[in-house]
């Protein structure tokens, strides 16, 4: 490889460190260079024409011929013949024989080299831009793959909203809605409450995760998340100063007069991943699910006489048995709780019409509007169904109830 200084004072000290060295040599030995065959000066010449080209190669010919005559002066005594003779000569067109071509030939060498080193550079810049633009081609790339994907997993995921919530059973409309939200969303806690015929309260309909425990009333009456989702009929994000067991977001359910007939809240989302296509999805699942409730409202309305005692709001045992079976789901899926009574009743003489239809009037200002109740004629028992209820407190809504019923209606 030829050499490359770019520091040339480093070759004119070298140049005078050489030069200073023959000079000791000569003098302290007293050597007489010019009897030799092969001059030393030659050597030093050739060495600084090849290694550093035209410019040091004419220097070192200089100083070689200085020295040449130099030592002439010391051999002979005068400068008598240095010049007519051709054995002395012959000594300078060889110094600057060589200074000239050899120095050429190495400078036009090194300027090739340059060219070439500089196109070298060149390239290598090329080349890295050319393996940035791979490698954003390859971000690229993988993105359009992910875009595809996530196409394809948007449409199954459009498949599974409208397949979980293609049914005309709300109950089953609503588990749905939390299985939706806890596998697409990934929401680690989710609530629903239902608003009642006059708007301001809200009640547990069911609920999912570890947070801490979801009130199982809301009055809508004072400022909170809920009470904005109820005024702006949007989805609306927990302020900063609302505590951590208020959802992190909630949006309504809205049917087809644009009332507020559900409230879903999600909690314990993992703010890493939420972004816009969570929000859409989740109003994806808001807008689907309202239309399908409306179509399964409107279905329970029509069968209410099938679902219901007449005149009463006390169930047939069948729907009841259904009604229970979904709740039993959702204590086994999200771990909800839910309160079962058995309270055996004996209507003795009374008609069995008359006596549901005082049941229910005992029974109407005391339960809640999710609340269940049903008579068993089989078994002889009225039967309650609470949700969101911990059996814990069975015996003490049990002794409300009886109570209830000794002081009658």
């Amino acid at each position: 490889m030829i050499f490359r200084q770019n520091r040339r004072w480093i070759a004119w000290l070298e140049l005078a460190v050489i030069l200073a060295t023959l000079i000791v040599i000569s003098l302290v030995y007293r050597l007489d260079w010019l009897s030799w065959s092969l001059n030393p000066f030659m050597f030093v010449i050739l060495y600084f024409s090849l290694r550093y080209g035209n410019r040091i190669g004419i220097a070192t010919a200089v100083g070689a011929s200085l020295l040449h005559i130099v030592t002439y002066i010391q051999v002979n005594g005068d400068l008598y013949g240095l010049f007519d003779r051709w054995d002395q000569a012959k000594w300078f067109i060889c110094y600057w024989g060589i200074a000239l071509f050899v120095g050429h030939v190495s400078s036009d060498l090194r300027f090739r080299y340059n060219i070439l080193a500089d196109e070298y550079e060149e390239n290598k810049q090329q080349l890295a831009k050319v393996e940035g633009s791979y490698n954003d081609l390859h971000v690229v790339k993988k993105a359009l793959e992910t875009k595809v994907i996530g196409a394809q997993e948007s449409l199954f995921t459009l498949y599974k909203i409208a397949k979980a919530l293609d049914s005309e059973d709300s109950e089953i409309i609503f588990t749905d809605a939390v299985r939706l939200c806890k596998d697409l969303i990934q929401a680690g806690s989710i609530v629903i409450y239902r608003m009642n015929p006059s708007g301001d309260v809200l009640r547990l309909k069911v609920y999912y995760g570890s947070e801490p425990q979801y009130p199982a009333t809301v009055f809508l009456d004072k400022p909170s998340l809920y009470a904005r989702v109820r005024e702006e009929k949007s989805i609306q994000m927990r302020l900063e100063s609302e505590p951590l067991d208020v959802p992190l977001f909630a949006g309504p359910l809205l049917d087809q007069n644009n009332r507020i007939v559900a409230i879903i809240g999600l909690n314990g989302l993992d703010f890493v991943n939420t972004n816009k296509y969570t929000l859409d999805l989740f109003r994806l699942i808001l807008t689907w699910m309202g239309e399908s409730c409306v179509r399964a409202f409107e279905k329970e309305e029509k069968l209410n006489e099938k679902r219901y005692f007449p005149g009463t709001k006390v169930m047939v045992p069948e729907h009841f048995y259904a009604k229970l079976n979904e709740e039993t789901l959702r204590a086994s899926d999200f771990d909800q709780k839910f309160l079962l009574l058995h309270l055996p009743i004996d209507l003795g003489e009374m008609e069995e019409s008359a006596a549901l239809l005082e049941i229910n009037e005992i029974t109407r200002l005391m339960l809640r509007d999710e609340d269940a109740i049903s008579y068993d004629a089989f078994r002889g028992e009225l039967l309650f169904l609470l949700p969101a209820t911990s059996p814990e407190l069975a015996a003490l809504i049990e002794d409300r109830i009886r109570d209830r019923f000794n002081r009658g209606a």
